[in-house]
């Protein structure tokens, strides 16, 4: 009976010890440390002991009370050194989950769940030595949400955040598996496609685009969130990670800076791009000495075409002939609190300018851009009363053009701001309407006497029966409210045309009129007045 139970015992304990031992070289397959597998030595030396005395009881006839001991010993250590590797074996998985976990956040977003900058650096890096080895090309995709920073300010931070996740899932939707998709920075998304010569890109990026062309909702707001696409390309645009990416970045920035959906990188665009830093460096320098230019777009007016309007538009020309675009510069005069000296100059330049052709006998309209951060100056109104007495002009050819973004900030605020301009007689613009997500009831609330209807809904009016739709129903509401409207981006006859027909007090566009240099516009004056002459002599 001994003898059985003996031989019982340690046929468990070697079951138990085969037992922990699997599990050891399980845990080894997973964390391939020489620290995770040194508790096998241990297990290796027990299974062999009781193999060895298991067949020294098996031989014997009988078992007397010492060796049946010896086999609880053995049994009894066993159990005990396999509770021991279980403890252990628990907390090193938790250990290497641990890391693991860390691995991950280091390298991924942890809004998105996407790989981060960190990883796609390494990814690219990889893809580069894969390509040594078969010549295997790939394409880097930066696509930027366009105005993000002003929904941040409308909505938070953290409203931004929800919209980003929802951008960023239905990206997810869009790309294969096989192609990797990173948040590589706040508002922008980076994706590597291999074999771009497999592919037509610019059809590419017009699906992704029209992918990604479909509301997104936060606070019960529908939202169109437009993007633009910048391409580099393995191996012709760069040798490493970081001037692959540098060269995508420049090529987004040209597209945004001739307002195209996407840009595919040319070499000659990188002697024209300046980082933020940079270009907060060389705007400091340039505002010391006020170093910019007003050019002049016309706007046509349906209604009365015989009254001359023109859009004062800001440009910054650096010594080799680029102009520096205001959407480039103007957030860093922002930030930097730059823009009160660069809206003072404009607004002044711009009276001067009309005191000119006054004495001319010239009498255009002129609507000047103001920034978010004048409306919070008390002192503009003040300046701008200065500013009319000075120059003795009539304050009704002066328009002041804002953004809905500066409205919604403080509305309170803006509505006393506005209300004081309005009563020096200077006529007040919403600009860009449609993108800044303004309620109607504090609309309504402005005292506003014109909208422009941004270019982003004008521009595609012929093949998108949504923008129609939303273009149709701004000319009714600004109708409604007393406000002439004005649509954006008019490139072509069929679309003014069209405008006009549904009822658009004025185009602004290429169609009618490109922005002009001072000698320009008063070439173009000149031009339009004997014109204007020769037809009152015909009637």
């Amino acid at each position: 009976m001994i003898k059985t139970l003996s031989i019982v015992l340690v046929i468990l304990g070697m079951l138990a010890l085969i037992s922990a031992l699997k599990s050891s070289i399980s845990l080894y397959r997973r964390d391939r440390r020489p620290s995770t597998f040194s508790f096998v030595p241990v297990m290796l030396g027990f299974v062999l002991g009781y193999m060895i005395y298991a067949s020294f009881l098996a031989l014997k006839s009988e078992i007397i009370i010492i060796e049946f001991i010896v086999s609880v010993v053995f049994f009894g250590g066993g159990i005990f050194c396999v509770m021991i590797f279980s403890v252990v074996s628990q907390s090193m998985e938790r250990i290497a989950f641990a890391e693991f976990q860390q691995r991950h956040n280091e390298a991924h977003d942890p809004l998105t769940g996407l790989p981060n900058r960190r990883f796609l650096i390494s990814t690219i890096s990889q893809h580069i030595v894969d390509y040594n080895a078969n010549l295997q090309r790939f394409a880097v995709f930066i696509i930027d949400i366009n105005n993000f920073n002003n929904l941040n300010e409308v909505f938070s931070h953290q409203k931004g955040d929800v919209l980003l996740a929802q951008f960023s899932a239905r990206l997810k939707e869009f790309v294969d598996e096989d192609v990797f998709l990173a948040r590589s920075s706040g508002n922008r998304f980076t994706l590597l496609l291999t074999n771009p010569e497999n592919t037509n890109i610019s059809a590419y990026i017009e699906n992704i685009q029209s992918y990604l062309d479909h509301p997104l909702t936060i606070n019960d707001h529908d939202m169109n969130l437009t993007n633009t696409v910048g391409v580099a390309l393995y191996p012709e645009h760069g040798s490493n990670a970081e001037e692959i990416l540098k060269r995508a970045e420049i090529s987004m920035y040209s597209a945004k800076r001739i307002q195209a959906p996407y840009a595919i990188y040319e070499p000659s665009a990188s002697t024209h791009f300046y980082d933020q830093s940079e270009l907060a460096a060389m705007l400091h320098n340039a505002i010391a000495t006020m170093d910019f230019e007003l050019y002049f777009q016309p706007v046509m007016n349906v209604h009365n075409p015989h009254q001359t309007t023109f859009e004062a538009l800001i440009r910054w020309t650096l010594g080799d002939g680029y102009s520096v675009r205001p959407d480039d510069f103007i957030p860093i005069a922002e930030q930097t609190n730059a823009i009160k000296q660069i809206s003072h100059w404009v607004l002044e330049t711009t009276v001067a300018q009309l005191a000119v052709w006054q004495k001319q006998s010239i009498t255009p309209q002129v609507q000047v851009n103001i920034s978010v951060k004048d409306l919070e100056d008390e002192n503009l109104e003040p300046y701008l009363a200065g500013l009319i007495k000075k120059y003795a002009i009539n304050p009704a050819q002066l328009t002041l053009e804002l953004t809905e973004t500066s409205m919604m900030l403080n509305p309170a605020k803006a509505r006393v701001v506005l209300d004081k301009i309005k009563k020096l007689g200077v006529y007040l613009s919403i600009d860009d309407f449609g993108t800044g997500f303004s309620s109607l009831s504090i609309l309504s609330n402005m005292p506003i006497d014109e909208i422009k209807i941004d270019r982003s809904f004008v521009t595609d009016l012929l093949y998108s029966s949504n923008h129609e739709a939303i273009v149709r129903s701004t000319i009714y509401l600004a109708h409604s409210l007393d406000c002439r409207v004005v649509a954006e981006g008019v490139e072509t006859e069929a679309l003014g045309q069209y405008l006009m027909s549904i009822g658009c007090d004025k185009i602004q566009g290429y169609w009618y009129g490109r922005p002009m240099n001072l000698a320009q516009t008063d070439a173009w004056l000149n031009e339009s007045l004997q014109i204007s002459s020769k037809v009152a002599n015909q009637n």
